[in-house]
């Protein structure tokens, strides 16, 4: 169902997650470090992201599936949950999330250090 990951990805969820408040980014290193299974730490990641980020993960989940924002839209209700299950049952869905919080991080803080009024 959905594309392979690039290296496109990881920017791309790098720059969103570097939109997250603060202590989000605590909350997701948290759930990555989780002992639950792969599946429900999915879940949980997915939750912390789309609380602050739901438009920008929605773009990047239609660009995985190959849709528009308005083709996703249209598409069963479990659309998003499936998208997530499908990078989960890949197995190297905590280490890509891992790394893109990484840079996600380092963004956030150039841009903090550059404008302080973009302090989390």
């Amino acid at each position: 169902m959905i594309r392979e990951l690039k290296a496109k990805d990881v920017k791309t969820l790098a720059h969103i997650l570097g939109k997250l408040k603060s202590t989000s980014i605590g909350d997701l290193t948290h759930a990555l470090s989780g002992k639950g299974d792969a599946l429900s730490v999915g879940l949980s990641i997915f939750h912390v992201v789309a609380a602050d980020l739901a438009d920008d993960i929605y773009e990047w989940m239609a660009d995985l599936i190959g849709k528009s924002v308005e083709e996703l839209d249209e598409m069963p209700v479990s659309t998003p949950i499936d998208i997530i299950k499908e990078l989960i049952d890949r197995g190297d869905f905590k280490d890509f999330f891992g790394s893109a919080i990484q840079q996600g991080k380092g963004l956030k803080d150039s841009t903090t250090l550059s404008n302080p009024d973009m302090a989390g």
